[in-house]
């Protein structure tokens, strides 16, 4: 993560003022990013979304209805205008194109060119609860000595942003990152919920977010995302492309995958570029994906989004182009998640759901995007230019 000049001075006295408060010294483990794209947006009309009239928009129905629940206790002209939204569903109203259109206002962003749409799916892989032989990779819940600082608490701007380390002493320090996590720091602290087979499953299952673990007798158990270590989350892909490993035009998750199984010797050490680690906790009473926005996805019509950029459970409309035998993506969706690749406004990462076609899907989705946010009707969104 990085952040510039003013920001980064900024963000360091706010930590300070919190450890004189506390009584800690807080060492920062990565300065916040900010957003360096273009963010004003200019109203626009219906009309302006491509495919809007072929649509059936009544697929965000089952998300919005979730998200229901969490505007239920927030503050303000946008909570409350939601919560008349769900109201209005509750008491029967069909989620239609005239129900959307009499309700919100669509919002476009100013900058010109093409934003980033990849996709994620739910993925399962084989594991165990208790340690046997060729179950070794241990699946860690969130550490009890990790801890978290979110910094819009103390500055709004900062909207988005976290940092997480350890206490040392009266510091707050980066927590281990990848490395020292794979060889072994937090044995004996953390005990694991489940045991996988291969280490590039837990890698890949780390950056999904979320997925299911198939264990004996059929039983099914699922994942959802607990915590992260504070370390930035860096593509390998790139790194991939950059050795000659795999060429450009090749790449996808897929690829990625093959490589680091055919290469067992060099795949922990390309892992280890990434220095990010996602911990789990295994989650009763659900059997589908859970966002970040802490409520189930729906396949096809949830995104994952940059938080700092754009307030999670408001619908948002996505154009994105073919790419090669896969045709356009024209459709509204519903904003629940985020993640560490996705960033800025104009980025955004569509959730395919569990299955062997949503992991082909998702794993070569590389189209260019056009991105539109749903407003509620006489409320002004954050950096509106009229």
């Amino acid at each position: 993560m990085r952040i510039e000049g003013t920001r980064l001075a900024a963000a360091i006295l706010i930590l300070i003022a919190v450890a004189l408060f506390v009584g800690v010294v807080l060492m920062v483990p990565q300065p916040p990013r900010t957003i360096t794209e273009d963010h004003a947006l200019t109203r626009a009309s219906f009309g302006d979304l491509p495919g809007w009239d072929a649509d059936d928009v009544a697929g965000i129905a089952p998300s919005l209805l979730r998200q229901c629940g969490r505007w239920k206790w927030r503050k303000g002209d946008l909570a409350e205008a939601m919560r008349q939204t769900c109201t209005d569903l509750k008491d029967g109203a069909a989620l239609n194109r005239q129900f959307i259109e009499t309700r919100f206002e669509v919002w476009a962003l100013q900058a010109e060119g093409p934003g980033l749409l990849t996709g994620y799916f739910e993925p399962t892989y084989d594991g165990r609860r208790q340690a046997e032989a060729g179950f070794d990779v241990p699946l860690l819940p969130r550490p009890e000595d990790l801890i978290d600082v979110d910094l819009a608490a103390f500055r709004p701007d900062l909207k988005g942003t976290r940092i997480a380390g350890r206490l040392e002493g009266r510091e707050l320090v980066p927590y281990a990152d990848r490395s020292a996590i794979r060889q072994g720091s937090l044995t004996g602290t953390v005990d694991p919920i489940f045991w996988l087979a291969d280490p590039v499953d837990l890698f890949f299952l780390q950056i999904q977010g979320s997925g299911r673990i198939a264990l004996p007798d059929d039983e099914i158990a699922y994942l959802g995302y607990a915590a992260q270590n504070g370390h930035p989350y860096r593509a390998i892909g790139r790194d991939l492309i950059a050795s000659g490993a795999i060429a450009r035009e090749d790449m996808s998750m897929q690829a990625i995958r093959h490589w680091l199984s055919a290469n067992p010797v060099e795949a922990e050490a390309i892992m280890d570029l990434n220095p990010s680690y996602v911990f789990f906790q295994e989650r009763q009473g659900v059997t589908g994906a859970i966002g970040a926005a802490g409520t189930q996805l729906t396949p096809g019509r949830s995104i994952a989004v940059d938080r700092r950029a754009w307030t999670l459970g408001l619908p948002m409309f996505l154009a994105a182009g073919a790419q090669g035998s896969d045709p356009e993506i024209s459709r509204l969706t519903l904003a629940e998640d985020t993640g560490g690749a996705i960033r800025g406004p104009r980025r955004a990462d569509l959730f395919l759901g569990p299955g062997d076609e949503a992991a082909r899907l998702a794993g070569r989705m590389n189209r260019t995007l056009d991105l539109w946010l749903l407003y509620p009707k006489g409320l002004l969104p954050e950096h509106a230019v009229e």
